[in-house]
């Protein structure tokens, strides 16, 4: 397992990953502990699977991982869907 220093990623990636990981386990602490509400564990999940493409792929154009990318755009879809049930409910 290679850790996030030596990752073959930039630092701006490398930032990325550690705050979408650090703002997904806030979420996921948040549901167990202070309200199990839904659209903590969507957000908590959107986060860590955008921590994994970021940190497969990094920010480039060039992709290669495509199961990272995929993992990327669901995690962005599950974030609009966590934004558009806080904003409506």
């Amino acid at each position: 397992m290679t850790s996030i220093t030596q990752a073959p990623i930039s630092t701006a990636a490398k930032v990325l990953t550690v705050l979408l990981t650090i703002v997904g386990v806030i979420h996921l602490i948040d549901f167990i502990f202070y309200g199990q509400a839904l659209r903590n564990v969507i957000a908590g999940i959107a986060c860590a699977l955008m921590a994994y493409g970021t940190y497969k792929n990094g920010l480039g154009k060039e992709v290669r991982d495509q199961q990272a990318r995929y993992a990327s755009l669901i995690g962005g879809a599950l974030f609009v869907v966590y934004l558009a049930i806080r904003v409506l409910a």
